[in-house]
């Protein structure tokens, strides 16, 4: 037979190895399934977070992208409306002169209208003036239609040799 020296201890002993028992059982196997559990959760936090950080980085890029792009195709923009500009300001500038050159086409015309006029109408004086003087020198009235008609010839006669 086996003879314990000191039951207590034994019983001790025994308590000991039922407590650890369901420490392990109970307590240390939730614990660790929790850790786990957490362990878990904080490497797909971290897996998250690389992803995220390179989403981000790549989402960054395609805004760089895209600015470049909206600020080439803004300069593309500028450019065609500044050439828009300067092919109406030619077009506009040709039309001017094209009025310009029809306003001063007709200035001249009228200024030619009227020179013709002018003279058309000094011819006449100048033929009345003539009869009347004639008749003055001679005493007497010339008949005008005749004279008239040779004075315009002598007028015209003279214009020629000038």
């Amino acid at each position: 037979m086996f003879v314990v020296p000191n039951l207590t201890l034994l019983v001790q002993d025994l308590a000991f190895i039922v407590l650890m028992v369901f420490l392990v059982r109970y307590l240390y196997r939730p614990i660790t399934r929790v850790l786990q559990a957490r362990t878990e959760r904080i490497a797909a936090g971290l897996k998250a977070a690389e992803e995220a950080k390179r989403d981000r980085e790549a989402a960054e890029k395609e805004y760089q992208q895209r600015l470049e792009q909206a600020r080439r195709e803004g300069q593309a923009l500028l450019d065609r409306v500044a050439k828009q500009g300067e092919d109406l300001r030619k077009l506009l500038e040709a039309k001017a002169r094209e009025q310009a050159d029809a306003l001063i086409a007709k200035a001249r015309a009228e200024i030619q209208q009227e020179r013709e006029r002018a003279i058309q109408d000094l011819r006449a004086q100048v033929a009345d003036l003539a009869l009347l003087a004639a008749g003055r020198l001679l005493g007497e009235s010339l008949d005008g239609p005749k004279h008239r008609e040779l004075i315009e010839r002598t007028i015209a006669e003279a214009e020629i040799n000038v």
